[in-house]
């Protein structure tokens, strides 16, 4: 009976083929790491401006209410002959003094929640950010409505 050896080094190298291609899967590729989601990016904010046409009532501001996405900038710009003082009615922005022609500093909306602004100076002139319609004005306590 004769019988089969490898001999030497082609037995070897053989052998070790074998094993490297046994060792190299031959079936499917591994699926490498899951690609990351990309998060929804976050829509670029705007800059909104109010324009003050007047000096009594919410018909003083244009647009009233003012519509406006978290993360927007707005500003108030007096295009009245008088001179305003906006601020929010929950106290976390007081524009300054605007003199016609002025445009005030810009603030950043901070959600979709309404809030509600006023004049200083003219008590009737009153606005809303993203409310429904913009509030009453206060009844004016000046016989000559000079402050409303």
């Amino acid at each position: 009976m004769r019988s089969t050896r490898f001999v030497g080094g082609a037995g070897f190298a053989l052998a070790a083929a074998l094993v490297m291609w046994s060792c190299a899967g031959g079936g499917s590729p591994s699926p490498g790491p899951s690609p990351t989601p990309n998060p929804t990016p976050a829509p670029p904010s705007n800059t909104v401006t109010v324009n003050i046409v007047g000096s009594s009532g919410s018909a003083a501001y244009k647009p009233n209410p003012v519509m406006a996405n978290a993360g927007d900038q707005l500003v108030f710009k007096n295009d009245d002959t008088r001179m305003h003082r906006v601020v929010l009615d929950d106290g976390s922005a007081d524009l300054g003094d605007l003199t016609p022609g002025a445009t005030s500093r810009a603030i950043t909306v901070k959600g979709s929640a309404a809030a509600n602004f006023h004049c200083t100076i003219h008590a009737s002139m009153v606005g809303s950010i993203n409310g429904t319609s913009p509030p009453m004005p206060t009844p004016c306590p000046d016989p000559s409505a000079y402050g409303c």
